[in-house]
Formats: structure tokens, C-alpha cells, sequence
């Protein structure tokens, strides 16, 4: 199939030889009939769309006749004058565009040293394996080169863990701590502050209280840690009734110096011998294990119950960490925290089931027994 645009300029070929052939009296009237028949067309109808053939033919007509313009009605001499520089300037771009682009490629050797010093070590950069290759194998490559070949990295770097790989890692020796506030009928808010142990699931304290304060904190504290039970890590919140400072205070001690946020945290150091982690400002989901325990203490307990004083409030908490501890299964440890001693013992054969009421019959401790 022969393009548009040779067709355009071999008709126009045919047209000019025909009419160098013919005379110029039936030219001149040929030429008077056209013109006639474009005159009418351009008043009745809009300009037309043009194509590539056709703007290469008035080019080349601009470049060949020096009265192109003349004759020249369906569109500005300018614009004929664009399309050829538009033309000259795609002709010289695809001259000067050379067969491959960007850098050469470094032998395949080089690539694989490079793909297996970044395996082995995710936590080394560009510049660290260019020094590499120069030391030892005298290889010398740009830091972008070797950026362009290195192995993807699997998540953060090494040596920045991040906040869940550390207590997954530190959850043995992690705690949490915060408060959870209940109305009573009498709408007097009652606090409960709750002291969890984030590798077993087991809640360390429950202590209730209508007036807390920085002194009654650090006394629940001692309470929990009364037993030689000391983790090294205390998570909290920015709760005002941990003394927060507003600014972090640098305090020199035993030749070093440390960075405290909140009044509770020195305290804790210099007394306790734990170290006390503030979460991020607004950031509650950093200690999403007391969070959910207080949610379950509320959902499974504290909604069921119209309490009438602090007394009510402190007994309820009281038996439900108990059936929390000794015989709720908990999903996060696919078992129970501190299972009573009976349920450590393997189900009788033959037996049958026995539901023990907890709070009333709120909750039930379910039993297989003989």
C-alpha cells in the first residue's frame, strides 16, 4: 500500500508536468476555474484538516518557488514556515541520537560482586562497596553505578530496627503501663492504673484510686516491683500525672549523660533502675498491649456493672484479673497467662463440662471435669 504522502506528491508531480505541457490560454482559464471553485468552497465550509503529505508539499514549495506565497489561501504563510523549521529540527534530533543511551554497562563480574557484597551486608551503602572494590579488588566505580546494581533491601536497614522488632525482641523484659477512668452512679471519676507484662500477658498491678498523683505512681510502682521482679523497660504514655517536664532534661550521672521527658522516668532510673520509654506524642498505638487489655477490661466487665462507689469498681477489676491470669485464653499467646494449677494438669477421659460463673455470670470459666 503506497502512503498518503507519496500519492501527495506524485499527483502534484503529474499535475505540473501536465500543466507545462498545455497551453497557456487553456492554463490561464484552468487556473480561473480553480481558484473560482476555492473561492466558493473556503466561503461555505470551514478550513479544512491537513496532512503530513500535504504540509511536506508546501515545504518543498517554499523551498523551490520563490512566489509560494501567492498563491497560497487555505492557510498563513507562517504557518508554512513553522512546519518547515518543526521539520528541520526533527530531521537534525534524529541525526544527533546516537544507537545506546546512557552509561556503558560494567562487565558482568563487577555486577557480581557487587550483587553479593550487598546480599551479605544490607546495611552497607554505595560508598562503603565502592571503597570495597577499589582497596581490595582495584576496582574503581562511581557510587551510582553501584547504586544501579546492588540487591533490593528487604525492609530498614540493620542497625535500625524498628519499634515492633524491639519489643518483640525486648518483650520479656518489657512493661506497660496506663490508666483507664470509670464513672459511677454518682458520676465521681475513678482511675485504674494497670501494669501489664507484654511477654506473658500478665498484669503485674491493678491499682484504683479517686485522686492519683505522681507519689501514688511511683508507690504502685514499688508495689509491683516489690518481689525482686524488675523488668528493664517501662513503657508509658504523656499522662500529666507522670510529672512531664515539657522538654527533655539532660541530667550527668555516672559519667554519662541521660535524656528524661517526664519526671517518672528519672525517678525511675535513679531509684528503680528501669528505664522509662515514652511513646511518640498522639501515638497510642505504640503500646497496643495495655490499650487492648483495657478495652477488654472494659468490654468484658466494667460495661456490664453500675458501680456505687470506688469499692464496687476495685473488686470487680480485682476478680476479672484473676479470671484474666488464671483461666481466659489469650490470642496473642495462644494460651492462658498463669493457668490455675488444675488446668495445668491434662483433661479427665470421659468427663463432662462445667461452667463456673465469673462477676455474677458476665463471664464463665468454662471446666471439663470427671
Amino acid at each position: 500500500m503506497i502512503p498518503p504522502m507519496i500519492l501527495t506528491l506524485v499527483s502534484a508531480m503529474i499535475a505540473f508536468l501536465r500543466a507545462a505541457l498545455m497551453p497557456r490560454a487553456t492554463l490561464a482559464l484552468e487556473n480561473a476555474a480553480l481558484r473560482q471553485q476555492l473561492t466558493v468552497y473556503l466561503r461555505t465550509r470551514r478550513r479544512g484538516r491537513l496532512r503530513a503529505g500535504d504540509r511536506l508539499f508546501w515545504v518543498a514549495l517554499h523551498r523551490l518557488w520563490p512566489d509560494w506565497t501567492r498563491p497560497l489561501v487555505i492557510v498563513r504563510p507562517e504557518t508554512v514556515i513553522g512546519w518547515h523549521r518543526k521539520g528541520f529540527r526533527m530531521f537534525w534530533r534524529r541525526r544527533s541520537r546516537s544507537r545506546r543511551l546512557g552509561r556503558p554497562r560494567i562487565p558482568e563480574q563487577h555486577i557480581a560482586f557487587i550483587r553479593r557484597i550487598s546480599g551479605d551486608h544490607p546495611e552497607w551503602g554505595e560508598d562503603k562497596i565502592a571503597e570495597e572494590l577499589a582497596a581490595k579488588f582495584g576496582i574503581e566505580h562511581s557510587p551510582s553505578t553501584i547504586r544501579r546494581y546492588m540487591v533490593p533491601r528487604q525492609g530498614p536497614p540493620r542497625g535500625n530496627q524498628t519499634w515492633r522488632t524491639f519489643v518483640r525482641n525486648h518483650a520479656k523484659e518489657l512493661w506497660a503501663c496506663d490508666f483507664l477512668t470509670q464513672y459511677t452512679a454518682l458520676f465521681a471519676v475513678v482511675y485504674i492504673f494497670v501494669v501489664i507484662e507484654i511477654g506473658s500477658r500478665r498484669i503485674v498491678l491493678a491499682g484504683v484510686t479517686t485522686n492519683p498523683s505522681l507519689p501514688w505512681v511511683k508507690q504502685q510502682i514499688r508495689q509491683a516491683t516489690a518481689w525482686d521482679v524488675t523488668p528493664r523497660f517501662l513503657v508509658h504514655d504523656n499522662d500529666g500525672i507522670f510529672g512531664q517536664c515539657g522538654k527533655p532534661v539532660l541530667v550527668a550521672r555516672r559519667d554519662r549523660r541521660r535524656s528524661y521527658r517526664c519526671h517518672l522516668d528519672r525517678w525511675l532510673d535513679e531509684v528503680i533502675g528501669i528505664e522509662g520509654i515514652p511513646i511518640p506524642y498522639r501515638a497510642p498505638n505504640a503500646s497496643p498491649h495495655v490499650e487492648r487489655f483495657m478495652r477488654t477490661l472494659r468490654e468484658e466487665a466494667l460495661d456490664h456493672f453500675i458501680f456505687l462507689a470506688t469499692d464496687h469498681i476495685r473488686r470487680v477489676v480485682r476478680e476479672f484479673v484473676c479470671y484474666y491470669h488464671g483461666a481466659r485464653p489469650s490470642q496473642a499467646i495462644r494460651g492462658i497467662p498463669d493457668p490455675h494449677p488444675e488446668l495445668k494438669l491434662p483433661p479427665p477421659e470421659g468427663g463432662k463440662l462445667l461452667a463456673l460463673p465469673v462477676l455474677g455470670g458476665v463471664q464463665h470459666d468454662y471446666r471439663f471435669v470427671a
